[in-house]
């Protein structure tokens, strides 16, 4: 992503080692909100892709620091 000049992330699923949908670390979190420190709360995250359950980022961090 950042090697091709790519700054904006709109989706984003994070699978673990079973192939389950799991939210994204907090580094992996931190990463997007200084990437896009303006609209990192709209960034869509699949929490459960079989029941299509989608949460925002800025769901998972209400009260960043930037």
């Amino acid at each position: 992503m950042i090697t091709n000049v790519e700054d904006a992330i709109r989706r984003v699923i994070a699978v673990n080692w079973k192939g389950e949908a799991i939210p994204p670390c907090g580094a992996c979190r931190e990463f997007m909100a200084q990437l896009m420190p303006e609209d990192y709360r709209s960034i869509e995250i699949m929490m459960d892709y079989e029941k299509e359950r989608v949460v925002t980022l800025g769901d998972l961090t209400p009260e960043w620091w930037l």
